[in-house]
């Protein structure tokens, strides 16, 4: 029995336990020079990035990987492996927002999109990486850069994170992964500990396949509250179930059930002052109010991949919970303030199902789709002394179809055409108040947008690929649910971009070493930004313009069958090129021209670099492996008016371990010289507010598997 899915499943599953801490998948085969030399070649690895499985190495794009156990070790922290290894990317992962920013774009705060897509499962989360779990058994991640709308429509101006659980294993097996650490804090070292197993096998031969896992993480935070002597203020508490189950009911059809569910509880007393009258030390706070972030999200996921006569077909079912709920002292001081709240709870429906040419070697490679979701969101904000709340509800429906086709041009120049069709109507209502009384006030918003891209690759030679790529994104206009005061400020539109990408693939040395060169230019309009309006409003309105050149280069090899190396750099430009704009000085508005300034959290050099050694090569047997690793950034601001930045930085992690039989155990240190790095930083009144970035983390970790 082998359908179209069952040898996309085997491909992935046999490259994954090939796969060491760098992200790249190792084979051992016979030198071409010498019959008794051995050389250690780096293999192809499939991916799905453009909805059909293909070698990475031939994907006319830029693709990155991030292995299970880049994301599940005491390294990962969370979204934090992507930037370790990903040029041109950075990270906040603070208590106000989770963010991914890539080459240079991102958001306005307070907005509900991100113009990085974000999927679990293969279902699209709405509200991006705020959304996303922390997966107990995660497959392989998919970094793809650059606007991915022809495929995945809203939200992927800056690109997309394909991510999802592991598939159920046929033969039984099972995994256990104990981790504990310590964390170098305000108040000596705090401690951490992570828990995670999976069990998986088949429940029925040749029929029925199931697995289970889950995640528990603790952590009391190095956080100290000077107003009340807490030192769990930055606290974790975290617990995450993932359940899949695979049917084969016959030898055309493959179905894939699956669900993740998380619960978080986070302290967020994590914001201090750096400068002013209640300026404190590092991880010192002094909040006079409880504050607590609560987060639920669920995934639930249904795949239906069904061969039928000429045409693959494929059908995923998503719907996605999600509710948070946090308290927050606002202004960071004992002033007697009351603190912020907030409740936002989200559900959402989606549906898509599309054909494919069955062949991936024939000439003519094709898919189209339909895509539809339905979406309710409700908030309600209150902020300020005295209070004002704002209860909003917003009803989301859309609707696109697509396509795409790949064809030979010639046994070497391949061409492809995609595009996208995709309308969304949404409808949000808002009632508004504060000590003036009370109002209501709606309005709706309808973006109808195409959305093209036409892609060139050229094998030069048998393992260089030359790649080209002109694309347009976008992302879809919102709502002000923070800060609007009547119908007018309550909506703002969607923001568009075109990009345009040019690279090399190729490998070096006898396929030893695998390099990965790409050029990109983005041209952004319409970008959504906070604007500050007579009478204290404060509107996000689509009034800049910006644009974004660099280079990327990405370095993945093998010395010999013990010791491999990797390293990135990326370089990029990221500048306002019109915003024009009011900001608040001294009680009065004035206008300003940030024209020329450079976007927010786009640095211009960022880079990583490291040396893995495993004694027992690339299979994972028996010994002593270990990873020395570093990664860094030039310099760069949190805002727009180019005022609150972060320093040029360098961190360095390490880890030892020896694995025997089945069971493995490490010593792991993150951040080893304690590095300062601000995961947020925002100007009030009073100072400057920031949030510390994780500071030093030592870990023992023991894992087994069966």
């Amino acid at each position: 029995m082998t359908t179209h899915r069952r040898v996309r499943t085997r491909l992935l599953a046999s490259a994954v336990p090939m796969l060491l801490a760098g992200g790249t998948t190792l084979v051992t085969g016979a030198a071409r020079a010498d019959e008794d030399e051995t050389i250690t070649r780096l293999a192809p690895v499939m991916v799905e990035a453009r909805q059909w499985t293909e070698d990475v190495r031939r994907t006319p794009g830029t693709v990155e990987l991030l292995t299970p156990e880049d994301q599940a070790g005491p390294l990962a922290d969370g979204l934090a492996g992507i930037a370790r290894r990903s040029p041109n990317v950075l990270i906040e992962q603070s208590s106000v927002q989770t963010r991914v920013v890539m080459r240079g774009m991102t958001v306005a705060n307070t907005a509900l999109q991100d113009p990085l897509g974000f999927t679990v499962n293969d279902v699209a989360l709405p509200h991006g990486a705020v959304q996303a779990p922390r997966l107990p058994d995660p497959g392989t991640m998919e970094i793809l850069k650059g606007p991915q709308g022809s495929l995945y429509g809203r939200n992927t101006e800056a690109g997309l994170i394909r991510t999802g659980t592991a598939d159920p294993d046929w033969q039984p097996a099972a995994e256990a992964r104990a981790i504990l650490g310590f964390e170098d804090g305000a108040d000596g070292w705090s401690p951490a500990w992570t828990i995670s197993g999976r069990v998986s096998g088949a429940i029925a031969p040749d029929k029925a396949a199931a697995s289970l896992a889950l995640r528990a993480e603790q952590a009391r935070g190095p956080g100290l509250n000077l107003a009340d002597g807490a030192d769990d203020g930055a606290s974790t508490d975290r617990l995450t179930v993932s359940g899949g189950l695979t049917l084969l009911p016959d030898d055309d059809t493959d179905i894939s059930l699956k669900s993740v569910v998380e619960r978080a509880d986070l302290g967020k007393q994590r914001l201090r002052f750096l400068t002013g009258p209640y300026a404190t030390p590092r991880h010192v706070t002094n909040y006079d109010a409880a504050s607590w972030d609560d987060t639920v999200t669920a995934i639930q996921s249904l795949r239906i991949d069904h061969r039928a006569g000429p045409v693959d077909v494929t059908a995923i079912t998503g719907w996605t919970h999600y509710t948070r709920d946090f308290r927050m002292d606002l202004d960071g001081t004992p002033l007697p303030t009351l603190p912020t709240l907030s409740s936002h709870k989200d559900d959402t429906v989606s549906q898509e199902l599309r054909i494919a040419s069955p062949d991936d070697g024939a000439r003519l490679r094709w898919l189209a789709g339909l895509y539809g979701y339905v979406s309710r969101t409700d908030l309600d904000f209150r902020i300020g002394t005295p209070r004002v709340a704002r209860e909003t509800s917003i009803d989301q429906t859309g609707i696109a179809g697509f396509g795409q086709a790949e064809y030979g041009l010639t046994q070497d120049l391949r061409v492809t055409l995609g595009a996208r069709v995709e309308r969304i109507d949404q409808s949000g209502r808002m009632r508004l108040t504060n000590s003036a009384g009370s109002s209501t006030f709606d309005a709706d918003i309808t973006d109808t947008t195409l959305l093209p891209k036409i892609s060139l690759a050229w094998d030069v030679a048998p393992e260089t690929m030359l790649h080209a790529s002109y694309a347009r994104g976008y992302l879809p206009g919102g709502y002000n649910y923070g800060n609007a005061t009547g119908s007018d400020s309550l909506t703002y539109g969607a923001e568009h971009s075109w990009t345009a990408e040019a690279g090399v693939k190729t490998a070096l040395f006898a396929g030893r070493v695998l390099a990965d060169l790409t050029l990109f230019h983005t041209t952004s309009t319409d970008r959504q930004i906070l604007d500050l309006e007579p009478g204290g409003v404060t509107t996000i309105s689509n009034a800049a313009e910006a644009r974004i050149y660099g280079a990327e280069l990405a370095l993945d090899g093998r010395i010999d069958e013990v010791w491999g190396w990797f390293a990135t750099g990326g370089l990029q430009k990221a500048e306002a090129t019109s915003y024009r704009t009011t900001v608040n000085r001294g009680g009065t508005l004035v206008p300003v021209d940030y024209s020329g300034n450079r976007l927010p959290m786009a640095a211009e050099a960022t880079w990583s670099a490291g040396l893995r050694y495993d004694q027992g090569g690339p299979a994972g047997g028996d010994g002593w492996f270990g990873l020395i690793a570093a990664n860094g950034s030039g310099p760069y601001y949190f805002d727009g008016a180019n005022s609150l930045s972060q320093d040029a930085f360098a961190l360095a992690d390490a880890a030892l371990g020896y694995r025997f039989g089945t069971i493995e155990i490490s010593l792991q240190a993150s951040n080893i010289f304690d590095r300062n790095v601000y995961a947020r930083a925002v100007g009030v009144p009073l100072g400057q507010l920031v949030e510390d970035g994780t500071g030093r983390e030592v870990s023992l970790q023991v894992k087994a598997s069966w």
